[in-house]
This record gives C-alpha cells, structure tokens and sequence, in this order.
C-alpha cells in the first residue's frame, strides 16, 4: 500500500523566520503578549539579573523565564531541567524566548531567588481577568488540601535531636582533641627541615568544619521546633508541618490554601500556609482575595473546617460581605438537652420548656479569647434533669453563647434558608476542579521545593498558569483574547496593589 513520501533530509529548502513555525491564533502568543503587556508596564519592578559591569556575560530577562515558567507549569513540566530541554526542542517554548536557552541552574535559580516578581506576575494576572470579566468577585469558595513536603518521612523529635545533637559534639570533641595532638607533634617536628603536615591533618579539618556546621544545623532546628510549638520536624524541611490528610495519614506537608471565583472557577488568591488545619485560615484567605480583587467580595463559601465564629462575625460585620460557612454543631446535635433562642424576649428554652435568661452581655472570655452573652436558668434545682444538664454545685445551668445572642441567631438562620444550603451545595463543586486540575499537574511528587517562601513561589507559578490556561480555554476567539490583552492598561491596577 503506497505511502506518504518524506521530505529528503538533504533537501536543501528556503528558510522560514521563526515566527512562520507557530500557528497564528496558538495559545502561546497569548502568553508571551500578557506576561510582555505584564513587565513593560513595571519594568523598575523586573529590572533582573543583568550584571552592571561591562565585562561578562548578560543575564536572562525576567518576562523569558516567567513565559518559559508559565508555559511549563500549564503542561505540568515544574523541573528546571526539564524546562531547559523544552527551549531546545520544543518549537513553541523556542519560539516563546526567541530562540534563548537558558540553562538549568538559572532556571532553578530564578524561581528561588525571584518569588517576589512571581507573585508580582501571578496578582497582575489575577487583576487582568478582573478587569476583563472573567472574574467577579461576586461569589468566592475557600478550601484547603495538604500538599506532601518535598522531604522524607523522617520526622525528629527534640529527643532525637538531643541524641544527634550529643553524638556530633561528642566526635567533634574528639577530633578537635586529635588536632591539638597534631599541633603538639607538628611542634616537637618542626626542626626536621623534611617534616610535612600532609593530607592528613587537611582532610581532619575538613571534616571538623563539616561537623561544625551540622551542629548549627541541629541547633537551628531545635529552635524552630521551640518556636513551632509541635513535637516533630522534618530535618529536610524544617518548616513542613506534620500533618493528616485523608489520602496519606500523617506526613510532613504544607496546606495549600486557594480561592476561588464561581464566575469562571478562576483562582483568586492561593497561599501555602504551614498551619495543620483550616480553622483560622479564613480571616488570612479573606483579606488576600480582597487584595487580589481589588474590592470586598459579595458572599464567601466555604465548608465547616473554616467555622470560627469569631471570624465569620468580624468579616460580616467589618464589610459588605455575607458568609455561608456551616458549623460543625455534631457537639450540639449530640446533647440530651437542647436550648431554642426566642430573639423577641431575648431568652433561651430549654428542651424541659424552662427558661434561661440574660445575666451578663459581651463579657471577655480569655479561656475562648472571645466575647460572650451569658443566660441563666432560672428553675434548674427543681428540673427532673438537673444533673444531666449541668455538673455546677449550684444545680443552676449557665449558658454562654459566644459572639453574641442575637448575632448567632440570625446566622443560624441565614444557614438554615433554602439560599444558604444553595451555597453549601455549590461550594462542593466549586473548589474540588481546581485542586483536581493542580493535583494533575504536580503528579506524584505535588512540591519540589523546600520552605514556605519557596513553596509559595511554586504555588504562584501554579496558580497563574492554571488561571492563564483557563483563560485560553474560553469560548471566545483568539482574537478576541488578544485584544483584550492589548486593550488592558494594568497601571490602575499596579498603583492599587
């Protein structure tokens, strides 16, 4: 059967500007004219890399590597040598830095040293799809996954690293001791006009400064573990937490936060947190959404690992935004005996259809670090119950009702409506695309850095790239893409952030 004959190898043929080797409407020219529209906008921000002096050689800009991060990180390629490969034989990514191939080492050294210019990118991408509508601010979900740490599972206790600590000064005792022996010999030698110290006593000192620094080292850690307050570290990342995810038990792990907007499921703000729970993670997320957006979001969602009370009044009270966080009220549904606030006599009822009463409003907590409504009963001595509702000498029941009687209420409430178990259901389906989308890309290694400013620069090339990738994935034309790129004037935005 005749096939389809190849071109000869030998063929001479005219040459074609690089420009002719991609697609007039590809996706990467979206990429290269937003990162450029980006950078020329903020240049004393980017100025990078390029030595001053007039000898040696030149650096990389800092819109080539951010386009050859961009560009790997939407294809799930996070390895600076892999990213290296990519600008030798990948037409697009040849095509996207001109032809440069930057090496490896400052590949990796960029992300290290330059986080601040990715974040910078990373919230000026953010600020253009605001601008455009593709985020609005509306709706956000906030939610959180346990990244694993890019370390091993060794976790050490303070009384591993007082056995560690003991065993390394103990050896360098030792051969500070062998050294000064060396020194007295070398002294009684010293006439011998063919003495020679050697290698020996070289490769010694070597040895005692590696020693030296492993000490610091252990040092060091044993005072992060102090300031922690945990029980264990991770001698490979001291700043990975140990923590419990679903999937893996416990491990040492980063909880990635994110947020996200309902209008096109775009990531609004995501941080790498070392905190082990969601439980006070949504003031921090809240404010940085607000950073991102430019402006107080209308509603937040999220699920009940969020539910501190005390956050969601402060948010409810302090802007215009209206939270749908559930509770986690397990403890409540679990209590023989139920207490029903009625907001017209300010009064509670027990389920044994006795009264409580205010006693004390906004009273300081330092136990809860909260204020508090207090109720009394006022006929618990002669309740058949008695001793199942309180353990007080007194038989009298307090109840203390944090953040405030009639606030608790009308959040109760607002949960409790057909609209608020609306948001409840929407925010399942709302945060869980983008951490599959994110999980997808890091594969089974999810970070490949070490310590929370570097993980967070991974983090934000991450969450541009997703955002640029479902940007591109529109239902609208290239064109139309391209001219909003070249229609944006991000200086309004650089002056806010």
């Amino acid at each position: 059967m005749p096939t389809i004959i190849p071109t000869d190898r030998s063929q001479l043929t005219f040459m074609t500007s690089l420009d002719d080797m991609v697609a007039p409407d590809h996706p990467v020219r979206l990429i290269d004219a937003l990162i450029d529209k980006i950078i020329e906008q903020d240049t004393g921000f980017f100025d990078h890399l390029a030595p001053q002096s007039s000898v040696g050689r030149r650096g990389y800009s800092a819109a080539a590597l951010i386009k050859l991060y961009m560009y790997g990180y939407i294809h799930g390629i996070s390895s600076s040598r892999k990213l290296q490969g990519e600008a030798t034989r990948n037409i697009e990514v040849i095509w996207l830095l001109s032809g440069l191939k930057p090496s490896y080492k400052v590949i990796a050294d960029y992300r290290r040293d330059y986080s601040g210019q990715i974040q910078r990118v990373n919230q000026q991408i953010v600020r253009f799809l605001a601008d455009n509508g593709w985020i609005d601010g509306k709706r956000i979900g906030i939610d959180g996954t346990k990244l694993k740490a890019y370390t091993g599972w060794d976790m050490a206790s303070q009384k591993d690293l007082d056995k560690r600590l003991a065993a390394a000064s103990e050896k360098l005792d030792s051969w500070l001791g062998e050294l000064v022996a060396n020194d007295l010999a070398d002294e009684l030698d010293e006439q011998d006009p063919d003495h020679d110290q050697g290698s020996g006593e070289s490769q010694l000192m070597d040895r005692i400064a590696r020693l030296r620094d492993k000490v610091e080292r252990l040092e060091g850690l044993k005072e992060e573990l102090a300031r922690q307050g945990t029980t264990r570290i991770s001698p490979a990342d001291p700043q990975a937490r140990l923590m419990r995810s679903a999937r893996s038990g416990k491990h040492p792990a980063y909880n990635l936060q994110i947020s996200v907007d309902s209008a096109n499921k775009m990531i609004v703000a995501a941080s790498a947190s070392d905190h082990p729970t969601d439980f006070e993670q949504l003031t921090p997320m809240f404010w940085a959404s607000v950073a991102s957006l430019g402006k107080i979001p209308g509603e937040v969602l999220a699920d009940t690992g969020y539910a501190d009370l005390g956050d969601i009044k402060a948010i409810e009270d302090q802007t215009s935004a209206m939270c749908y966080i559930p509770e986690n009220d397990t403890a409540v549904k679990n209590r023989k005996i139920q207490f029903t606030y009625h907001p017209d006599i300010d009064e509670y009822e027990c389920s044994q259809g006795q009264p409580l009463i205010p006693i004390a409003k906004g009273r300081y907590h330092k136990d809860k670090q909260a204020y508090a409504d207090i109720y009394q009963g006022t006929r618990c001595t002669e309740c058949p119950v008695a001793g199942q509702c309180t353990s007080a000498k007194s038989g009298i029941r307090q109840l203390r009702v944090f953040h405030g009687a009639e606030w608790r209420y009308s959040y109760v409430r607002q949960m409790a409506g057909s609209y608020g178990k609306q948001r409840v259901a929407e925010r399942k389906g709302l945060v869980e695309h983008v951490f599959g989308t994110l999980r997808y890309w890091m594969g089974q290694i999810p970070l490949k850095l070490r310590g929370l400013r570097k993980v967070q620069a991974d983090i934000d090339l991450y969450s541009g790239a997703y955002n640029i990738k479902r940007w591109t994935s529109m239902d609208k034309s290239f064109k139309g893409l391209m001219d909003e790129v070249i229609g944006w004037d991000p200086s309004p935005s650089l002056r806010a952030g």
